[in-house]
């Protein structure tokens, strides 16, 4: 029997930690997620280099559809260390994996890993407390935009709650804040039940953890006029019922 480890690199190569560069240390062979976030730095290169060992780019195909070429590694005794920008089981579908590999008797070792959404939480300086549902804003299909991140923000805003809006990632795209502003607004003018509006509060961070990294507050009609940086971006809707102290909390990122 094998190990296999699903390790967090956290969103920069400054967030590794020591178990999760021990337990690529530990694999004969690291297969990097490329699919589930992007980053200013965690290349397959850099980890090569980091821990020694060959790093596979791996794609949502491999890790969800051809998860039995991965089975077939530890069954042939090599240890397999699954990495992921951020942390390995948050916003991510690797639970399947990691399910039908402990059926096949290998062992199981997750590393947690610094995720985009506990440090954009604590960019943000908002409560912890009032974050509901998170929910990502993906690319139309066929044309349609999903109502889904509406919808979302709206039963948490009547929650009294905060949304952490992801943006949606694909092999040849790229979704930017202005793309999911522009889609979150269409979807306003078409259900119009006045769940955003130009006044209404947002937080923006982009490349959290790289050097360049921005994390502002601004209105939706200023971000409508606002270039932001290159991605990857996320989106805070904090709720419309303040406290004092996340008023001025988001006064600091102005």
């Amino acid at each position: 029997m094998a190990n296999i480890y699903f390790v967090g690199l956290g969103p920069s190569k400054m967030f590794l930690t020591k178990a999760s560069i021990e337990a690529m240390r530990n694999a004969d062979l690291i297969m990097l997620d490329k699919y589930t976030s992007i980053t200013c730095d965690l290349t397959a290169e850099a980890l090569t280099e980091i821990t020694g060992r060959p790093v596979i780019l791996a794609d949502r195909n491999l890790l969800e559809n051809r998860q039995r070429e991965i089975i077939k590694h530890l069954d042939e005794g090599r240890n397999v260390a699954v990495v992921t920008v951020g942390d390995p089981m948050i916003a991510t579908t690797h639970v399947s994996l990691a399910i039908e590999a402990r059926k096949k008797g290998h062992d199981l070792k997750v590393i947690p890993g610094i995720s985009v959404h506990c440090y954009v939480i604590s960019k943000s300086m908002l409560s912890s407390y009032k974050f509901g549902r998170s929910v990502t804003v993906t690319f139309p299909v066929l044309g349609k935009l999903d109502p889904t991140p509406y919808r979302v923000i709206k039963a948490n805003r009547e929650q009294g709650l905060h949304t952490i809006l992801y943006l949606d990632l694909k092999e040849d795209a790229v979704m930017t804040a202005e793309v999911a502003l522009n889609y979150l607004l269409q979807l306003e003018k078409e259900i119009g039940e006045g769940v955003l509006t130009h006044e209404d509060w947002i937080v923006v961070g982009e490349r959290l953890g790289c050097p360049d990294e921005r994390v502002r507050a601004m209105k939706i009609k200023a971000a409508k006029m606002e270039k932001f940086g290159e991605p990857p971006h996320i989106i805070i809707v904090p709720s419309r019922n303040l406290y004092e102290m996340e008023v001025e909390a988001l006064k600091c990122l102005v």
